[in-house]
């Protein structure tokens, strides 16, 4: 399941954060949300993704930030805690073929 969130991410136009069209992996919704975090000077962060209907998702660590993408800084743990909800972290399974 964790390649098939890889997959969903990788279809996202233009990396950005409109994810109308984006179909969760696990249940099929429309629920996906996600934002950059890291640092703005850098454009270096991580992308946690998630279904809101679901409450799973997966997070890819060492990231390029695209401008002009909505994104929290990394030291802001004040809004971190607020934008991005404590979802079950879907993992690579070692049986999971690509």
């Amino acid at each position: 399941m964790f390649y098939d969130w890889l997959s969903m991410l990788a279809k996202l136009e233009n990396n950005d954060d409109s994810t109308r069209n984006a179909i969760c992996p696990e249940c099929g919704e429309r629920s996906i949300k996600f934002v950059y975090v890291g640092d703005r000077k850098s454009s270096i962060g991580y992308l946690p993704a998630w279904c809101e209907s679901w409450n799973k998702g997966i997070i890819i660590s060492r990231v390029e930030i695209p401008q002009g993408v909505r994104m929290i800084d990394g030291k802001d743990l004040e809004n971190i805690k607020k934008e991005i909800p404590n979802f079950i972290h879907v993992a690579p399974d070692s049986k999971e073929t690509r």
